[in-house]
């Protein structure tokens, strides 16, 4: 008997994904913006489920992921109380690699309130436009980490395994003939398969094949000795 693709939730970021043993295989994670079932928000690199079993066998993940987005939340609401008192902000101007745009971090550029520079030469913003953006982007990922809090809090809440029931065939059946003798007209003898004729060799001997007719899987097999199908 061989498992096939077994695929169960995520307990970090609540996707569907395929298992390897009981945790999700490698995937990504979007640590902003996480919906029950869906995915979406910023992405951040492998997420964190795989060290945790799938949420039909527990929510160890799921708990310590609503840890991890407090803390999160805590940091950005720390930041969001210095941007309020429009500390010296920093940006960076871009430089074109291979003709695309990309930030040069060797080259900051202090941006200070009340202080804007007219015709500075190197495309800075003014303060006001930069602080703005800071602070937009901040406000976006605090209202996405509270969701995904409220989220994580009701998976918990409410988790039983036979919410998170795994998907997919649960095994697939190898093909077993039933043996048979066979000789051929020069005398050669070797062990076959009743479905059908193979010659001696290679391709015979490779064919999974039983003495035991209980054992056998084999469609053809199964009619030619009269069983039942499986």
């Amino acid at each position: 008997m061989v498992d096939d693709k077994l695929a169960g939730t995520c307990s970090v970021c609540l996707r569907t994904m395929q298992l390897h043993g009981d945790s999700p295989i490698r995937h990504g994670f979007s640590a902003v913006g996480v919906r029950h079932g869906q995915h979406s928000g910023y992405h951040t690199g492998p997420c964190q489920g795989t060290r945790f079993p799938h949420l039909g066998i527990s929510a160890e993940g799921t708990k310590w992921a609503l840890d991890n987005a407090r803390e999160r939340l805590t940091a950005v609401e720390i930041e969001l109380a210095r941007l309020a008192g429009n500390p010296d902000l920093t940006w960076y101007p871009d430089t074109f690699v291979r003709g695309r745009p990309m930030r040069d971090p060797t080259r900051p550029v202090k941006l200070r309130y009340g202080e804007d520079v007219a015709y500075a030469g190197d495309g800075r913003p003014t303060y006001a436009w930069e602080h703005k953006r800071q602070v937009t982007r901040q406000e976006d990922i605090k209202k996405e980490l509270e969701r995904a809090i409220d989220t994580y809090e009701k998976v918990i809440v409410t988790w039983s395994p036979e919410k998170y029931p795994t998907t997919g065939a649960a095994k697939k059946v190898e093909i077993t003939h039933m043996a048979t003798p066979r000789k051929s007209s020069r005398g050669e003898e070797w062990t076959g398969v009743l479905c059908r004729f193979t010659k001696k060799g290679y391709a015979s001997d490779k064919i999974v094949k039983t003495d035991d007719p209980s054992k056998v899987t084999c469609k053809k097999c199964r009619k030619d000795l009269g069983l039942p199908p499986l």
